[in-house]
């Protein structure tokens, strides 16, 4: 009886092994399956990338660089990629192309530093001028022509290293003279760029998106002819305020560059040229005066 008891016990245990080495030879040969399949999709993909070139166009070359930047800096911070796109940032005009060489179309700015007793008096401190693309062309610091009393960094964004060593004015004005000569400018309130530089630029080549109608506002109360009461034309307004309702971008938030506000007064001429030019056109016929404005 008891050596019954032990062959069944014994046949149970084998088929128990028979069982398990049968699993372990599925489970073997799904992983092998598994990797034939891998390797042949591989080679597949491989051929197949190698044939249509896929991450070679300059697209696809430019955001596997974006992705590799990003995940650089990740590593560097710490912080996952996604924090890195901050939606509140302001955003601030940018180059629009690639084109580095002068255009037809430049755009101006440039900031002034105070002279005088009460430093109330401009000079020129700082030129910038940017291409149609909105790629500069020119970004200099001027040496002062007299002393500085006021650098009015807090909107000038100019301190008095930024003069040290810099430019004489009288190469900055030749070679300004240079680049405006045949082109249409584009700058705000160009009136009190020019004067600083101490030229001249003709009206029919001059875009002011200060005095362009539909850029302008009514003007106030107190600008109105105290004689009449009837407004005499219209307002400017602000180069922060129309970059901010029309381009959706913001400048001048503090020091003021002359880069932002160059691409700034061009991307407002870009998206207003179209009619802009066309009533530029008509009151050239009509009263062969025009202006700076349109």
């Amino acid at each position: 009886k008891d050596s019954g008891v032990a062959s069944v016990v014994a046949l149970a245990a084998n088929g128990e092994v028979k069982k398990k080495k049968k699993k372990k030879k599925v489970k073997d040969a799904d992983k092998a399956a598994a990797a034939s399949v891998a390797k042949v999709g591989g080679s597949n993909w491989a051929a197949l990338s190698t044939k249509i070139g896929a991450g070679k166009n300059p697209k696809a070359k430019r955001k596997r660089e974006e992705r590799e930047a990003a995940a650089a800096a990740s590593e560097r911070t710490g912080l996952p990629r996604s924090t890195h796109a901050d939606p509140t940032k302001p955003k601030k005009p940018m180059p629009t192309g690639r084109n580095t060489a002068l255009t037809d179309i430049i755009a101006m700015d440039c900031e002034m530093v105070g002279v005088g007793e009460d430093g109330r008096r401009s000079i020129l401190a700082r030129v910038s001028v940017v291409n149609e693309d909105g790629n500069v062309v020119l970004d200099t610091f001027v040496a002062p022509t007299e002393p500085v009393t006021d650098y009015r960094t807090r909107v000038s964004g100019v301190r008095p290293q930024d003069l040290r060593g810099a430019p004489p004015f009288k190469e900055i004005q030749r070679k300004m003279a240079d680049i405006l000569k045949g082109r249409t400018l584009v700058g705000h309130a160009l009136k009190n760029d020019l004067r600083v530089l101490l030229l001249d630029h003709p009206r029919r080549l001059t875009r002011d998106t200060a005095l362009y109608r539909p850029l302008t506002r009514p003007l106030r109360a107190n600008e109105r002819a105290q004689d009449t009461g009837i407004a005499r034309g219209r307002g400017s307004r602000s180069l922060k305020e129309l970059c901010a309702q029309h381009l959706g971008l913001e400048i001048q938030g503090g020091e003021h560059s002359s880069v932002d506000d160059a691409r700034a007064a061009l991307l407002l001429y870009q998206k207003n040229q179209r009619n802009w030019e066309r009533e530029f056109a008509a009151s050239q016929q009509v009263g062969g005066k025009g202006g700076a404005g349109g």
